[in-house]
């Protein structure tokens, strides 16, 4: 690793630590959803929404060149959704976007991305949990080209099961992959579409709150219209 990335990467893990601080401060739980473009994460936050809306408050940072088209369908869902326009992601970005969010109000913050465009290695941003996000669409050799995110994850989400009829994916051959370069990292087959494995990532995401949904306050409509900033 050069100087200059090594530095970069130094004051990253700096900013992604007092990320961190102030999401643990605010009780607030942060999952950061990464996959390459047209995996479906946000047809994913989209299928998650109604599900979570009646129990958490929920906001989205969104980081992509088209961002702005991503909020709009999220905040369709009376979400509140900080669009980044950028595909090098990196924890100073997600801390600009803490400027607009009042942390204390909301109960788990998702933050959409396609990763790092100029590293094999995925910044820091201060997440507790990270999911990656695949499709079927995309091939099964997707966790030899992205081991560094696979290793650094959570959970892997594998998207779009109901293209399978059409498209060439070994699934037996995606999951030695993944297990190749993490043993026992848990996968969930979804499909938007029918439903399939959405209760079973749901269920996950609640399981990982850091304060349990019984003992939060009842989530408050969010009006899209209405900036909310900090006090």
């Amino acid at each position: 690793m050069s100087p200059e990335l090594k530095t970069r990467f130094e004051l990253n893990d700096q900013i992604a630590r007092a990320n961190r601080a102030n999401f643990d401060a605010a009780g607030i739980t942060t999952i950061s959803l990464i996959g390459p473009a047209g995996s479906g994460k946000t047809s994913l936050i989209e299928a998650m929404l109604p599900r979570l809306n009646s129990k958490l408050r929920i906001a989205v940072i969104v980081a992509d060149l088209a961002a702005e088209r991503q909020v709009e369908r999220i905040s369709r869902h009376r979400c509140q959704a900080i669009p980044l326009l950028t595909n090098d992601l990196a924890a100073i970005n997600v801390r600009e976007a803490l400027s607009q969010l009042n942390l204390k109000n909301f109960d788990l913050l998702l933050i959409e991305s396609e990763g790092n465009a100029h590293s094999p290695v995925e910044f820091e941003l201060g997440h507790h949990f990270r999911a990656s996000v695949f499709s079927v669409a995309g091939g099964d050799d997707k966790a030899t080209e992205h081991p560094f995110l696979i290793a650094g994850s959570n959970m892997v989400l594998l998207t779009k099961i109901d293209l399978l009829p059409f498209v060439t994916f070994d699934f037996k051959v995606f999951k030695q992959d993944v297990m190749r370069v993490k043993p026992k990292m848990p996968i969930i087959q979804l499909s938007i579409e029918s439903g399939q494995g959405i209760e079973q990532w749901i269920e996950w995401v609640e399981s990982h709150l850091t304060v349990r949904v019984g003992d939060r306050p009842s989530p408050r409509i969010f009006d899209p219209f209405i900036r909310i900033s900090n006090p």
